[in-house]
């Protein structure tokens, strides 16, 4: 693999000890691939995985990173195809696109099978946020048994306003008009004079992740595709039916955020319901982005975490 570059702002600098770097895959796309080790070698704790959700990158979790470093974990994690400094995957490189959520799969898969487990200290754990958890919820209905722990950020399971289903209909319609590259309705390119914060109640943490993309504009991801959007509601129905809950082996912690407005937070009640596998930690105070929050509304996340990995 050859290195990849990670990026600094004033008063957010790279973690030490990163190693960046490089996968191509065999569809020919460049995953921009990042990692850790522990703080200390004399207390590693394993390994944590993260998956970013959409529109996110590496430079966004260095915060996090370190917090999971100073626990003793290891960490490693990636920006999916499409989106951060990974390969874009349409002339305009704005729009967030996939052709197929299991080509987001098999990325993972990828990465975990040559960056985590020739020499990443177990056990190895899955941390992961939004579409990330979407993503982290299928990884353990495919592969039950890589992870002894798992914990997901405010995972995308479905949507408040429109169902999955009717999206999914509208979506499927417009993908079969020759649309399926096009921006869904209302969305677009970025506007980075304007950015719009519904994620966090946090303005220093918001600012900070806003002076990433200023200083690294190819980092910014626009709204997504009819395509992208019919893959998502198409995943969302096939993992919440029960024979795949069903699959799940790994103990799985769900973080859901109370004011959440880009994902349902009462989707995510539908898994201790179907499956023994999951637990609900309700994060009082939160919006989406529950690991760029407050200090206050952060610590209960990471009271729940602490609890749930021992």
């Amino acid at each position: 693999m050859t290195q990849a570059t990670l990026h600094a702002v004033p008063g957010h600098e790279v973690p030490p000890g990163a190693e960046g770097s490089v996968l191509e895959t065999t569809d020919a796309v460049a995953l921009r691939v990042a990692r850790w080790p522990a703080s200390t070698t004399a207390t590693t704790r394993g390994t944590v995985l993260l998956f970013h959700g959409y529109t996110e990158f590496i430079e966004k979790y260095y915060e996090v990173i370190q917090e999971l470093r100073a626990r003793g974990f290891a960490v490693a994690t990636f920006d999916w195809r499409g989106q951060g400094l990974s390969t874009r995957l349409l002339s305009n490189p704005c729009k967030g696109h996939v052709e197929d959520y299991a080509h987001f799969l098999a990325d993972a898969d990828r990465v975990y099978a040559e960056v985590v487990l020739p020499d990443m200290p177990r056990p190895h754990l899955l941390l992961a946020h939004s579409m990330g958890g979407h993503l982290g919820l299928r990884f353990l209905q495919e592969f039950p048994d890589r992870f002894t722990h798992a914990v997901l950020s405010a995972p995308m399971l479905g949507w408040d306003r429109i169902p999955a289903p009717l999206l999914r209909a509208l979506a499927t319609a417009h993908v079969a008009a020759g649309k399926g590259g096009a921006y869904t309705w209302l969305r677009g390119d970025p506007d980075p004079d304007s950015p719009v914060n519904d994620v966090t109640t946090d303005a220093a943490r918001f600012a900070r992740n806003q002076a990433f993309l200023n200083a690294v504009p190819e980092l910014r991801l626009g709204g997504p595709t009819w395509r992208w959007l019919q893959q998502a509601a198409t995943s969302i129905t096939r993992i919440l039916r029960r024979d795949r809950l069903a699959r799940v082996k790994t103990p799985v912690l769900v973080a859901s955020a109370e004011h959440d407005t880009i994902v349902s937070s009462a989707r995510h009640q539908l898994l201790p319901a179907r499956s023994p596998a999951f637990t609900v930690l309700p994060v009082a105070g939160a919006k989406h982005e529950i690991l760029q929050e407050t200090d206050a509304i952060r610590a209960r996340f990471w009271d729940g975490f602490d609890r749930f990995v021992g």
